[in-house]
């Protein structure tokens, strides 16, 4: 088997581990895993910033409107220029199986989750014309359950620069599902929180008492 990033050939090395846990074996080598940058623990307590306890951005959803929506959130990823081959390819080339790049990653970081998964949606047009749900997908391949409790009910944000993102307005609507208490956001990619500060308002309204969030890149 060949790294599904440079195409060299995998080295597989049993272990007990995978024998008895039926771990998947990764499908890229750990020279491209190396190439990707881990966000430290440091940064920014609702989405991993590097700087101050709260960054700009995050400070402004506190102030304006949407203070207290979110606990906390973590991302496990910069976007460096590895990451952002990885996510044009996946995403927009629509190479589902890269999804499994970051599953064991993922698998590890919500191991002990408590809270109920609640992957941001896309949208009608978006899920039709890529065929799949990325986040969905990076859920599935680290065998993760979840549970749907949003729709996609306005513009994407794709072509937007910061300050258009940032005005955009109901982003989200409930799909009629039961609300539980306490709820863990994700999402792929990080930029300006917009995404997530609606979507976990539109929770919090509906009767969710605590929302993290969780994000694979911090952009």
């Amino acid at each position: 088997m060949n790294c599904c990033l440079c195409d060299q050939q995998l080295r597989f090395v049993p272990s007990w581990r995978g024998i008895f846990l039926y771990e998947v074996p990764e499908i890229a080598c750990r020279a491209c895993k190396n190439e990707f940058a881990k966000i430290s623990l440091t940064g920014c307590k609702f989405c991993s910033k590097e700087g101050g306890l709260i960054c700009e951005d995050c400070r402004y959803w506190e102030e304006h409107g949407y203070r207290e929506v979110i606990e906390s959130g973590k991302s496990l990823y910069g976007y460096n220029e590895a990451m952002k081959d990885w996510f044009h390819q996946y995403k927009f080339l629509k190479d589902v199986l890269l999804a499994q790049v970051f599953a064991k990653e993922l698998r590890e970081a919500l191991a002990h989750e408590r809270a109920v998964v609640v992957p941001i949606p896309l949208n009608k047009e978006k899920l039709h014309e890529r065929s799949f749900s990325q986040v969905d997908q990076l859920l599935l391949s680290a065998d993760i359950p979840f549970q749907h409790l949003l729709e996609k009910c306005g513009e994407t944000l794709g072509t937007k620069n910061r300050q258009e993102r940032m005005a955009t307005q109901q982003l989200f609507r409930l799909n009629g599902e039961a609300v539980p208490k306490q709820l863990l956001l994700v999402d792929d990619l990080y930029t300006t929180g917009t995404t997530m500060r609606q979507a976990a308002k539109t929770l919090k309204e509906a009767g969710a008492v605590s929302i993290r969030t969780l994000t694979l890149i911090r952009a």
